[in-house]
């Protein structure tokens, strides 16, 4: 009996062991699988390491592509995404994230004159999103496609954008991203679709990257005017025009 009561407690320690690289392969196939469908993009995630006795983690390597018609590699290159969550809500019909961290995201702001990469990564998202619920309301007793969440909060800090303009030849600038931190994403009533979680994170970072974009007129015209002679003048008016849609 006493070696039975010994073995018992090991053999539950080993189940959650085993959960928790179950959880870890399951997000990993499920941000490679739904992230294309989603955005229209290419994504990756190398590693993903989230302790279900905690419920802290991150994932690591996210990498995201741009849809098709952009010419620079990538939209988003994140090297970490720390995140705590409330294990308990993982059985609940609304998964609970208590905080989302990415430090030093590298971001590419890519603008041409049918529009910017990061509008039509939402505009992938609010498809996909409006697909998936049409797909839901479909289903017999209100089936849900999508698993519920909420995020508490979601930090970004220290990010630099790579801005890639049409206009000016090539030309490229590196710019500081504002900080960014929202607070309470899908609290009220049921929770928030992961999709639209996704359309409410990404029309935050759309935002801070215009705004950061705007602002950098004259910095632009001084690095072009280092390379590009002659069509300084019209190259900037051209910008002022795109950064104005």
């Amino acid at each position: 009996m006493k070696k039975i009561l010994i073995i018992v407690p090991i053999l539950i320690i080993l189940i959650i062991v085993g959960l928790g690289f179950s959880v870890n392969s399951i997000i990993k196939g499920g941000v490679e699988k739904i992230g294309p469908r989603a955005l229209g993009a290419d994504v990756r995630l190398q590693d993903v390491s989230i302790s279900l006795l905690s419920g802290k983690g991150a994932l690591k390597g996210l990498f995201i592509g741009n849809p098709k018609g952009f010419k620079s590699d990538s939209a988003f290159k994140l090297n970490e995404v720390r995140l705590a969550m409330d294990v308990k809500s993982v059985f609940s019909d609304r998964i609970i994230i208590e905080e989302i961290y990415i430090d030093a995201p590298d971001i590419t702001y890519e603008k041409a004159m049918k529009g910017d990469n990061i509008k039509a990564l939402m505009k992938n998202i609010e498809s996909f999103s409006g697909a998936s619920e049409k797909t839901a309301a479909g289903k017999e007793n209100g089936a849900k496609s999508e698993t519920n969440i909420q995020i508490n909060n979601f930090i970004v800090k220290n990010g630099k954008v790579t801005m890639s303009v049409t206009a000016l030849q090539g030309q490229e600038l590196s710019l500081d991203l504002p900080d960014i931190h929202l607070k309470d994403i899908g609290k009220d009533k049921d929770g928030s679709s992961v999709s639209k979680a996704m359309e409410q994170v990404l029309a935050a970072v759309n935002k801070n990257v215009v705004k950061a974009t705007a602002g950098s007129i004259t910095d632009i015209k001084g690095t072009v005017e280092k390379t590009v002679k002659g069509t300084v003048g019209d190259s900037v008016d051209k910008l002022k025009g795109l950064l104005g849609k």
